[in-house]
């Protein structure tokens, strides 16, 4: 799942909903998969170019998507 993904990537590194987005509620149902929207990933697309982190998590993405068949 995506936003699984995404939610664990923000938790390891020491993010919370809050300090991506002031739409908390709509951000925590896409990490919980109660939402498809993806313009939620650019949010977490931006977290990882300011944590210089972008190959990473663009690697780890597709790998989930690869996997999970999403």
């Amino acid at each position: 799942m995506i936003g699984n993904y995404c939610r664990q990537y923000r938790l390891i590194n020491g993010y919370k909903l809050k300090d991506l987005t002031v739409k908390v509620k709509a951000l925590s149902a896409f990490e919980n998969g109660r939402s498809t929207n993806m313009e939620h990933l650019a949010l977490y697309i931006k977290l990882s170019h300011k944590l210089d982190d972008t190959y990473y998590f663009m690697k780890g993405l597709t790998l989930e998507v690869l996997n999970n068949g999403e």
